[in-house]
């Protein structure tokens, strides 16, 4: 185990689940190697911000989860993005940035990032480290300041060197997926492919975005319940309280479906079971139980964010959630579909047919050609080599 003294800044923005997760995989996989004294604070732009600079913020989380259900708001919020250039020092990036700047523009210890916003606002701060875990590698995600970059694979490194960083800026990690699944990926392969090519009933693990927008919960209740009905198990991961798991428990209720509601603390799930609902209070409560579940899964039903990544590495089908959001889900869904390792699940009648879709998927033996063509072709320990290079450059 590592005793040096804590070095290392992580800086969270904690708006959605995507961009704070690839930061939460990195600390885990510290403690896992014992490094985890390198780190000195994780901090949130939320804790830090003040005045003007944090009502910013807050209107900036607002529409995150607001614009997805609300067609004249997403218009606002996609216009507002689209215009953004993050690589200008602008009046958003002033205002948004005027206490981050005060607190870190002027250190000279490592700092970690995830969201591009935070790169144009810090730009040449010395060893401002950018992690930018996706798959996809929009305009936006491109902006120039960083010392250092991680990226998973070289087709993100491509992209950020032609934007002007340097080659040797560029550090190809490999898939970033959480720990514990990893740990168990092979095991968990194999046994999916022995119960795809089996009778045995299938898993299907289901999952929104953190803005839980109108469309995708429907879409999630209506195939859930599709595939339970045609023999299939579903766990749907959700906000506690939130309005996943509302619309999950009214539509079951309605149907006479019995719900097994799943809680932090518990260990399994039971034997028998069509529809198991999990709640999380929180990102990394969440984390742990995907750990505990995802697994035992055969295919999983999510947006084209950061759990992507699953299906790339992992050998685990994916049904892509429409219509997508922001810039990076159009790149990831069309990323994912050239690998031929997901399928699109868009429209009414593909929703409500679900269950009879995975059915026929796994009797012409589709289902089984995207697990295997998901599996072997990148590595996945991308958050353990971070971890590794950290200690190297930093730990003395």
């Amino acid at each position: 185990m590592n005793t040096a003294q804590g070095r290392i800044t992580f800086l969270y923005l904690n708006i959605g689940r995507g961009h704070p997760f690839y930061l939460d995989g990195i600390i885990e996989a510290m403690v896992r190697r014992g490094e985890i004294g390198l780190v000195r604070q994780q901090q949130d732009v939320f804790e830090i911000a003040r005045g003007l600079s944090a009502a910013a913020w807050r209107a900036t989380r607002w529409l995150y989860r607001t614009a997805p259900s609300h067609p004249t708001i997403g218009s606002v919020y996609h216009w507002l993005r689209r215009t953004n250039d993050y690589n200008e020092d602008g009046a958003a990036l002033s205002i948004l940035g005027r206490d981050l700047r005060r607190q870190f523009a002027a250190g000279a210890d490592p700092l970690i990032v995830s969201h591009p916003t935070l790169i144009g606002i810090l730009r040449n701060r010395p060893v401002l480290i950018y992690q930018h875990g996706e798959l996809a590698a929009p305009m936006e995600s491109l902006v120039l300041g960083a010392e250092l970059v991680f990226v998973p694979t070289s087709e993100q490194a491509e992209h950020f060197v032609h934007a002007g960083y340097r080659q040797e800026q560029v550090i190809i990690t490999g898939l970033c997926i959480e720990p514990p699944l990893v740990k168990q990926a092979a095991d968990s392969y194999q046994a999916r492919l022995r119960r795809i090519q089996a009778d045995s009933p299938l898993t299907g693990v289901y999952f929104s975005s953190g803005a839980e927008p109108k469309p995708h919960v429907q879409a999630i209740v209506q195939a859930s319940l599709s595939s339970i009905k045609a023999g299939y198990r579903a766990i749907v991961f959700a906000q506690h309280g939130d309005r996943l798991a509302t619309a999950i428990l009214r539509a079951c209720d309605k149907a006479k479906v019995p719900v097994h509601r799943v809680s932090a603390n518990m260990a399994e799930l039971p034997i028998s079971y069509s529809i198991a609902l999990v709640e999380h209070h929180s990102r990394r409560e969440e984390n742990a139980l995907t750990a505990r579940f995802l697994p035992n899964a055969d295919f999983f039903v999510s947006p084209a964010h950061e759990r992507t990544n699953w299906a790339l590495g992992l050998g685990l089908p994916m049904f892509i959630l429409e219509p997508c959001f922001g810039p990076f889900a159009p790149i990831n869904r069309r990323i994912l579909l050239e690998h031929d390792v997901a399928v699109d699940l868009a429209g009414e009648s593909r929703v409500w047919s679900f269950g009879e879709k995975i059915s026929s998927m796994r009797a012409s033996g589709q289902l089984l050609h995207m697990s295997r063509r998901g599996w072997g072709k990148y590595p996945i320990n991308g958050f353990d080599a971070i971890a590794a290079l950290l200690a190297e450059r930093y730990s003395s």
